[in-house]
C-alpha cells in the first residue's frame, strides 16, 4: 500500500470514527445517567477526572514509543525549558474543565438529541472568536449561517421543554444554558489553542500532556468544591458501572481520533461528519429513549444542520479558496472532547 492510499484509508477511517464517537457520546452519556443496583449515581466530576487521567496516560505512552531518551528530552524541552508556553495552556485547560462539566449538566437536563444540536453552536462560536482573536474574515453566506443557527436553536429549545425524553425533574432552561455555555467555551479555547499550535512545534500528543498538567489539578479542585461530601460518604467511584466506563472510553477515543482527523481530513469533512453524527443521535434517541421527534423539533435539527453546511460551503468553490475554512483546521476539535472534552470531549 502506497503512502497516499494509506493516508486516504486513515482519513476515511478516522472520519467514520468521529461520526460514531460524536453521536454515541451524547447517547451513551444519557443512557448512563441511571443509578446502579445500590441506588448510587456516578459523579460527573469524577468521570471528567478519569477521562483526563486516561488521556494523559495514552498520550505519554505514544510519546514514549519514540524511545526513552527522546521521551525524557521532549518532556524536559516542552514542559520545563519552554515553560512559558506551557503556562499559557492553563487558559484553555480551565475552559475545557468547565466545558466538560457543563456538557454533563446539559445532558442531565435535556434529551440527548437536543443537547447534541445545541452543542453544535461551538462551530459558530469558533467563527466569532476566529474573527476576534485571529483577525480573519468570513464570506456573507457564513455570516448568514449565524442567523440560521439561531432559528434552529430556538425551535429545538421550544420543543425540548415538551419532550418526554428529558430526565425526570430536569430543568430544560438550565440544560440549554449549560449546552450553549459549553459551546462558547469550546470555541474560545479552540481558537486560543490554534494560535498556539501555529506558533509552536509541539505535537498534538505533547499539547494534550501540557493541557492535562493543568486540567487534572483543576478537576481535582472541582471535585473538592462540589462533590467532596459525596466522595467522602460513597467513595470516588460510586455509581460506576459498565455504561459509565463506556462514557469514559468514548470521551478518550474522541480526543485521539480528533488528532487524526485534523491531520488527514481537515475541517470541511470534519464539519459534515459532525452533521451526520447529529442526525444519528436523533435516530438512536428515538429507539433507545422513547424520544418522539415532532415536526417542530425536526425543523430545528434540519435548520441547525443547514447552518453548519452553509458555514463550510465557501470551501466547496475554488474561487473562495481564501476562506478561513480553507485554511488549517481549527484546534476547537482538539477537546476531547471536551477533551469533550471531549466528548458531548
Amino acid at each position: 500500500m502506497t503512502d497516499d492510499s494509506r493516508a486516504e484509508c486513515i482519513k476515511w477511517a478516522s472520519l467514520a470514527g468521529i461520526v460514531v464517537q460524536n453521536s454515541s457520546l451524547f447517547v451513551v452519556t444519557r443512557y448512563s445517567r441511571t443509578p446502579d443496583e445500590y441506588g448510587a449515581l456516578y459523579l460527573t466530576s469524577v468521570v471528567v477526572l478519569v477521562v483526563e487521567l486516561c488521556k494523559m496516560t495514552i498520550c505519554l505512552a505514544i510519546l514514549f514509543a519514540d524511545g526513552p531518551d527522546r521521551f525524557v528530552a521532549g518532556l524536559r524541552q516542552h514542559i520545563w525549558v519552554e515553560r512559558s508556553e506551557t503556562v499559557k495552556l492553563g487558559v484553555p485547560a480551565l475552559c475545557y474543565a468547565i466545558q466538560n462539566n457543563l456538557v454533563f449538566l446539559a445532558i442531565s437536563n435535556l434529551s440527548a438529541a437536543a443537547a447534541q444540536v445545541l452543542y453544535q453552536t461551538k462551530t459558530m462560536s469558533t467563527a466569532l472568536f476566529t474573527v476576534a482573536l485571529l483577525g480573519r474574515s468570513f464570506q456573507p453566506i457564513q455570516w448568514a449561517s449565524f442567523a440560521t443557527l439561531s432559528l434552529g436553536v430556538v425551535l429545538v429549545q421550544s420543543q425540548d421543554a415538551k419532550s418526554s425524553a428529558s430526565p425526570t425533574g430536569a430543568n430544560p432552561m438550565l440544560g440549554v444554558f449549560a449546552a450553549l455555555s459549553a459551546a462558547m467555551l469550546s470555541g474560545f479555547a479552540g481558537v486560543y489553542l490554534e494560535r498556539m499550535f501555529t506558533s509552536g512545534a509541539s505535537s498534538l500528543w505533547m499539547r494534550n500532556v501540557q493541557l492535562c498538567l493543568f486540567a487534572i489539578p483543576l478537576q481535582v479542585v472541582a471535585i473538592g468544591q462540589f462533590d467532596l461530601a459525596a466522595v467522602q460518604s460513597g467513595g470516588l467511584l460510586q455509581g460506576f458501572q459498565s455504561s459509565t466506563w463506556a462514557v469514559v472510553a468514548v470521551q478518550v477515543a474522541g480526543a485521539l481520533l480528533t488528532a487524526f482527523v485534523i491531520k488527514f481530513a481537515g475541517n470541511v469533512l470534519k464539519t459534515f461528519a459532525t452533521v451526520l453524527a447529529l442526525l444519528c443521535t436523533c435516530l438512536v434517541s428515538t429507539c433507545l429513549f422513547d424520544f418522539t421527534p415532532t415536526l417542530l423539533f425536526g425543523c430545528g435539527v434540519a435548520i441547525t444542520a443547514l447552518s453548519i453546511a452553509m458555514y463550510a460551503s465557501p470551501t466547496l468553490h475554488p474561487r473562495l479558496a481564501g476562506s478561513p475554512l480553507a485554511k488549517k483546521p481549527t484546534a476547537d476539535d482538539e477537546e476531547g472532547q471536551p477533551l469533550v472534552a471531549r466528548s458531548s470531549r
